[in-house]
C-alpha cells in the first residue's frame, strides 16, 4: 500500500491519495487515478446526499491489459483494501 495509509494525528483513519497504489481485494494492485467530492449526478442513486459522497476512480490490469475507469465510493474502496 502507499506510504500515506495513516497520517500522524488521524486516529488511525486511512487516507487514500491520487497516484498512490493499494492492494485491492478483488483487483490486486490498483492505482488511484482520481477522487471526487460533491458528485452532482450518479446514475442509480436514489435520495442520497451527494454533497458528502467521495468517489474513487482507479485502474488495474486484467489478463495483462490495463483496465481503466473502475470506480467505488470511498467506503467501498476502503473496505476492499487488504
Amino acid at each position: 500500500m502507499g506510504e500515506s495509509d495513516e497520517q500522524p494525528g488521524s486516529d488511525g483513519e486511512q487516507v487514500v491519495e491520487r497516484e498512490e497504489t493499494y492492494e485491492h481485494e478483488r483487483h490486486g494492485e490498483v492505482e488511484v487515478t482520481g477522487i471526487w467530492k460533491g458528485v452532482e449526478e450518479v446514475d442509480g442513486t436514489h435520495d442520497a446526499n451527494e454533497n458528502d459522497v467521495y468517489i474513487v476512480r482507479y485502474s488495474t490490469e486484467e489478463d495483462g491489459r490495463e483496465v481503466d475507469e473502475l470506480t467505488d465510493t470511498l467506503d467501498e474502496f476502503l473496505e476492499a483494501l487488504e
